[in-house]
């Protein structure tokens, strides 16, 4: 290298946008024109945590020029199984023609199962796959990057990782960790089945008895917060919040049922401008906390969980009980 050359760095995706859900998805809905761009075309935003059932699509935008309806689905990590699924299943449920997937990385498989989708679909069904990335050339600031992987009539090998490549160190570093905490809750009979990712691969959510829109969550994050959540996501948006609401009027005796929990802060979020709400108690936690503490974090999730579905479950059914019969009025 010369020396009137600059490095080019990659950044890590989450020095810009540490959460999925709220950080990186408003943005995305906010700079539509970047991602249209790199398509080919003028994307509209229509709606944001668009409501298919008791799930939520990230994004929903509009093709300016033809009208048709664009299901977007975005991960800061690589692509999984899980959100190949959910991307389908919100595209198909809201009728979008086109679905795009944007993320950090994009395996092998993924790439080639939508590179497949658009041969085998018709032309007016399109999937694209998109990778964003930031990166730093010498002194300059942080620059965002949004390159197709997939689009229709081909995908670019060279920008996914190699076929049969293993998840990413730190995907697998919270596989590790949540593993012997899902097999307890198993073996204890807190849970009958496996939970599936809570936003991304840093959280479990294990849906509730009462009601399947409903869970309990347990996240790490990445750098400072470990989190044991009850989640609450009905596909009437009012219900929800008056779920929340009617909860948190006996938020005093919510907490103190549960009891003293040291070290950890209760953290009551209504998100009126989403499609859930939250009752979360947080403790300060990291991947990449030593294994001692590490262990200690997995101890106060396995002691947490059960007790908030018994403090939550008995009043989640009275409230969806009087809220059918109201209904049934």
């Amino acid at each position: 290298m010369s020396g009137g050359e600059e490095v080019v760095e990659q950044l890590d995706i989450r020095t810009c946008w540490q959460h999925e859900a709220r950080d990186f998805t408003p943005w995305l809905a906010r700079n539509l024109d970047l991602l249209g761009k790199e398509l080919g075309t003028k994307l509209e935003f229509v709606d944001r945590e668009k409501l298919i059932g008791p799930f939520s699509l990230d994004i929903l935008a509009r093709d300016a020029d033809t009208g048709v309806l664009v299901a977007i689905e975005n991960q800061l990590e690589e692509t999984d199984l899980s959100h190949l699924g959910q991307l389908l299943t919100y595209a198909t449920g809201c009728d979008a023609k086109v679905a795009v997937w944007v993320a950090s990385e994009f395996r092998h498989e993924c790439a080639n199962a939508l590179h497949r989708l658009n041969e085998w679909t018709k032309d007016e069904i399109k999937f694209y796959g998109v990778k964003i990335s930031v990166i730093k050339q010498g002194d300059s600031p942080p620059e965002l990057r949004l390159q197709k992987v997939v689009y229709p009539g081909g995908w670019d090998e060279d920008l996914t990782e190699p076929h049969g490549a293993t998840m990413s160190p730190q995907s697998q570093r919270h596989r590790d960790f949540f593993e012997p905490v899902i097999a307890e809750l198993v073996r204890t009979g807190f849970a009958d089945k496996r939970p599936v990712h809570h936003f991304d691969h840093t959280g479990r959510f294990f849906r509730s008895r009462v009601d399947g829109a409903l869970g309990y969550a347990i996240t790490l994050e990445a750098k400072t917060d470990a989190w044991v959540t009850f989640h609450i996501q009905k596909e009437d948006n009012d219900l929800t919040k008056r779920i929340f609401d009617e909860l948190q009027a006996n938020r005093e005796d919510i907490e103190s049922s549960l009891g003293a929990v040291p070290g950890s802060e209760w953290d009551w979020r209504r998100w009126d401008k989403k499609t859930f709400s939250s009752i979360n108690i947080r403790r300060d936690g990291s991947i990449d906390d030593p294994v001692e503490k590490l262990e200690e974090i997995k101890v106060w999730m396995l002691d947490l969980l059960p007790r908030l579905r018994e403090v939550f479950d008995p009043r989640v059914a009275e409230i969806l009980g009087e809220s059918r019969v109201t209904d049934d009025r």
